[in-house]
């Protein structure tokens, strides 16, 4: 890579965002920092690099690789992360990428013991296969994991959410053939409550609304508690903390009292 590529990444920040597509985009800004409007320095510039010629398009932030072979794409990206140690990793994929490129990707930052601060996946190819690979791979990331994948119907039930009891925020949408019973979020919410995890927000779309009642049976000893179209539980945790199990519609949530107090408050 060009001295200037390298100075445009080395002195812009001490985390890297790679954005997988039809091009390589590496900036050292957080994920939704992206100026569209910023104009780049030169044109298109052409570099010999691993016995392929390569064009590079240079921001005064960030680094675009005009290439649409994700092969090179993904030897690029594995050089960066040896030339330059960045402490924090923000990935993001989006279509045409596959679903192997994602995971190709995610062990070569694995190998090399990066920290991954956030996971972005929304790419429309099949995603059967490699979806359990991947989350093997995302065991370590600390903030943010983001699916928007498609599965064949007998492949959309690959989630356990017992597995992700450690997350601080978990979102989901469901789609009609998911195999989360009544009887399956019940067992879950008791034994979150039951537990030390860290999990304090969860946020379920496509929920049948007259499963509520079942889902959080037991929860609580004080009953549901009614307003308009919402209605919810309050429940203490064996650590004493307070949340509540709420739901509106079709969406079902799960916060911290102060943060349902407050979402009250403001309406």
């Amino acid at each position: 890579m060009s001295k200037r590529a390298k100075n445009t990444l080395k002195l812009t920040s001490d985390s890297f965002f790679f954005s997988i597509s039809n091009e390589l985009l590496v900036y050292g800004k957080a994920a939704n920092t992206w100026d569209g409007q910023s104009k780049p320095t030169d044109e298109i510039l052409k570099y010999f690099f691993e016995g392929e010629t390569i064009g590079f398009c240079l921001y005064p932030d960030r680094v675009i690789l005009r290439e649409q072979s994700l092969q090179k794409q993904l030897v690029v990206a594995q050089h960066l992360l040896d030339t330059f140690r960045k402490p924090t990793i923000y990935v993001a994929f989006y279509d045409p990428a596959l679903p192997s490129t994602a995971w190709e990707f995610m062990k070569i930052i694995n190998e090399r013991k990066l920290s991954v601060k956030s996971f972005v996946y929304r790419i429309t190819e099949d995603s059967s296969e490699f979806i359990p690979r991947i989350m093997d791979e995302c065991t370590e990331i600390t903030d943010c994991i983001w699916i928007n994948a498609i599965f064949r119907d007998e492949k959309t039930n690959w989630i356990n959410l017992e597995n992700f009891l450690n997350c601080r925020r978990i979102i989901l949408h469901l789609n009609k053939n998911s195999n989360l019973t009544p009887h399956s979020w019940n067992t879950f919410l008791r034994n979150w409550i039951n537990s030390d995890a860290q999990l304090e927000c969860l946020c379920c779309y496509n929920i049948k609304p007259t499963d509520f009642l079942l889902m959080v049976d037991g929860l609580s000893d004080e009953g549901i508690n009614r307003r308009r179209a919402y209605e919810w539980v309050d429940v203490k945790r064996r650590d004493g903390t307070e949340f509540v199990i709420g739901r509106i519609f079709d969406y079902m949530y799960l916060e911290t009292r102060e943060e349902h107090l407050e979402a009250w408050w403001r309406q």
